[in-house]
C-alpha cells in the first residue's frame, strides 16, 4: 500500500486549477520543483510541474500528433513504454517526498492510468461550467491576437484595432465554440468515469463558483480527512476576481446543438458529486 500522501489536482483547462494549486502551494503542499511559466490568461503562472506537463505532452504527441490536449484525443490506450514513463515519474516523486501533489489539466486524459498506478492517491477536482470554460478558452485566443498586434505596433496595430479586432470575437465564436465544447465534454466525461470507479472518500469535487466561500472547508477536509500537513493561507490573497474572463454567448454559436444537451446533462451529474 502506498504510504505517500499524494494529492492529484485536476479539472478541465481554464477551470481554476491554477488558482487552487497556487493556494495549496502557499499552504505548504509541494507541487513540484520547476513549473510552467506565466502566460496570457495565467499571469500568476500555471503552477504545473514541468515533469508531468512534458510527460503528458509527449504521450499526446505520440497518440494524436498534438500536445495541447484540446483536439479530441479519443479513447487511446497507453502502450507499455508510455505507462512505464508515468510509473517511473510517480516513483521518483514518491521517493523524493512523503507528501506532494501535482496539477496539469491533461491529467484528466490519463486518469484511468493514474488510478491503477496510484491506488492510494486522493483527487481534488475543480468543476467549472462549460460556458465559462469555453468563453475563457476563446478569450485567451483573442488576447493572444491582441498581444501579437500590440507587439507589432505601427500600421499592423492600427489595422487590428480599427478593422480586425471588432470582428475577431465573433469569428472565434464561429470557429472554435464546437471544438472547445467537445473538449470540455471529453475532459469531464473522463472525470465522471474516474469518480465512479474510485473508492469512497478519495475524491472531493468543488464547484469553481464556491471557492472563495468554501476554501476553509476544503482546507479542513484536506487536513482532517486526508491528513495532509498544511498551514492555512488566506485564500483572498491569491484570488483575483478581476482576472475572470467575460462569459461569452457560446450557446448561440455552437453548431452541433447535441453538444449543448450533452454538456448540460454532464454538468448536472457532476454537480451532484460536488461537496461544495
Amino acid at each position: 500500500m502506498m504510504k505517500n500522501k499524494v494529492l492529484v489536482i485536476t479539472g478541465m483547462h481554464r477551470s481554476g486549477t491554477s488558482l487552487i494549486t497556487q493556494w495549496l502551494q502557499k499552504c505548504g503542499l509541494h507541487i513540484g520543483d520547476q513549473f510552467l511559466g506565466a502566460g496570457i490568461g495565467n499571469t500568476d503562472g500555471h503552477f504545473e510541474d514541468i515533469d508531468f506537463v512534458e510527460a503528458h505532452r509527449g504521450i499526446l504527441r505520440e497518440l494524436t500528433g498534438n500536445d495541447e490536449g484540446l483536439l479530441h484525443p479519443g479513447d487511446h490506450c497507453l502502450h507499455a513504454e508510455q505507462r512505464q514513463l508515468l510509473d517511473t515519474l510517480l516513483n521518483n516523486k514518491n521517493a523524493a517526498r512523503a507528501q506532494w501533489g501535482w496539477k496539469d489539466p491533461r491529467t484528466c486524459l490519463f486518469l484511468d492510468t493514474y488510478r491503477e498506478l496510484l491506488p492510494g492517491a486522493n483527487y481534488l477536482v475543480i468543476l467549472r461550467d462549460y460556458r465559462s470554460v469555453v468563453s475563457s478558452l476563446l478569450s485567451r485566443r483573442f488576447k493572444k491576437s491582441d498581444h501579437k498586434y500590440a507587439m507589432k505596433g505601427g500600421l499592423p496595430l492600427l489595422i487590428w484595432k480599427y478593422f480586425k479586432k471588432p470582428f475577431r470575437k465573433k469569428k472565434l465564436l464561429h470557429q472554435y465554440s464546437d471544438r472547445y465544447l467537445r473538449a470540455w465534454i471529453i475532459y469531464n466525461q473522463r472525470i465522471l468515469q474516474h469518480l465512479l470507479l474510485l473508492p469512497a472518500g478519495t475524491y472531493l469535487v468543488i464547484d469553481h463558483t464556491s471557492l472563495s466561500q468554501t476554501n476553509q472547508a476544503i482546507y479542513d477536509h484536506l487536513t482532517k480527512e486526508w491528513q495532509l500537513e498544511l498551514n492555512y493561507f488566506e485564500f483572498a490573497k491569491v484570488y483575483k476576481e478581476n482576472l475572470l474572463s467575460e462569459v461569452w454567448d457560446v450557446k448561440a454559436y455552437v453548431k452541433d446543438k447535441s453538444l449543448l444537451t450533452k454538456a448540460e446533462a454532464l454538468q448536472a451529474t457532476l454537480l451532484q458529486h460536488a461537496a461544495y
